[in-house]
C-alpha cells in the first residue's frame, strides 16, 4: 500500500506484481458532505482504502459528461462504476456487513434512507442560504417532524446501543452523517436534543466512536 497526494485528493493505492498502481475503490463527489457523507463514513469505519476524488463546482461542468447520469456520487469498485446514492449505500452496507438480515429491520433501514429524498430540495436551499422565510419555516417543521418520528421508531426498536438494536448498521451512519447535518442547519435551537433526545445521545456516542475517524478526516464542517 502506498499513499500519494494529488491536489486536495488523497489516493490510497496498491501495487500489482508488475509494479503498477491499482486503485481498488474510487469515490467521486464534491468538496462537501452532501449525499456522500455516510458512504465515506462506512468506508472509513471499515478501513477500506479508497481514492477520494472531490471536484469543485467550477471543475464539474467539464467533467459531468464522463458520468452515467451526469450526476454524482459515483463509486468505482474494481472497474465497475456504481451510481445513485441509496443504491451505493445499500451495496456497501451489504458488502460490509452493515445491513440487517431481518426483513422488518431491512424495512427500517430503507425507510430511513428514503427520507433523504424528501428533505433534499429544501436542504440545499437552506444550506446555500437561498431560501426565504417561508421555505426556512417549512424546512424546520419538516426536520422536527422527521426527528420526532425517528425517535418514536428508535423507542419501538428498543432504544438500544444502535438504531436497530445491538448491531451497528448503515442506519447509524445515516443518522450520524445526514440527519445530524439536516438538524444543525436549524441554527436558533438544538432541535435534535429537543425533539429526539434518544437519537441525539446515539449520534454523540457514534461521533466519539464509530464515526470519530470520519469526522476527523473527511467531514466538512457546516457553517
Amino acid at each position: 500500500m502506498k499513499k500519494i497526494i494529488e491536489g486536495n485528493n488523497i489516493k490510497e493505492l496498491i501495487v500489482d506484481k508488475y509494479g503498477n498502481y491499482i486503485i481498488q475503490k474510487a469515490l467521486t463527489y464534491f468538496k462537501d458532505n452532501g449525499r456522500v457523507g455516510l458512504i465515506r463514513a462506512m468506508l472509513c469505519y471499515k478501513k477500506i482504502p479508497f481514492e477520494n476524488i472531490m471536484y469543485t463546482m467550477e471543475e464539474w461542468p467539464s467533467k459531468k459528461d464522463n458520468y452515467e447520469f451526469k450526476q454524482l456520487p459515483q463509486l468505482e469498485v474494481n472497474g465497475k462504476k456504481l451510481t445513485q446514492t441509496i443504491a451505493i449505500c445499500l451495496y456497501l452496507a451489504k458488502k460490509l456487513d452493515l445491513y440487517p438480515k431481518d426483513i422488518y429491520l431491512q424495512y427500517h433501514v430503507e425507510s430511513l434512507l428514503a427520507m433523504r429524498d424528501d428533505i433534499t430540495l429544501l436542504y440545499r436551499k437552506v444550506k446555500k442560504k437561498e431560501c426565504n422565510d417561508e421555505e426556512y419555516k417549512k424546512y424546520k417543521d419538516m426536520i422536527i417532524l422527521y426527528l420526532q418520528r425517528i425517535e418514536d421508531r428508535y423507542k419501538e426498536l428498543g432504544s438500544g446501543k444502535y438504531y436497530l438494536g445491538e448491531e451497528l448498521s448503515v442506519a447509524d451512519f445515516f443518522l450520524g452523517c445526514m440527519i445530524e447535518e439536516f438538524s444543525i442547519l436549524v441554527k436558533e435551537e438544538d432541535i435534535m436534543a429537543k425533539y429526539a433526545p434518544g437519537i441525539k445521545k446515539l449520534v454523540e456516542r457514534l461521533k466519539q466512536n464509530e464515526l470519530k475517524e470520519f469526522y476527523e478526516k473527511y467531514y466538512f464542517k457546516v457553517v
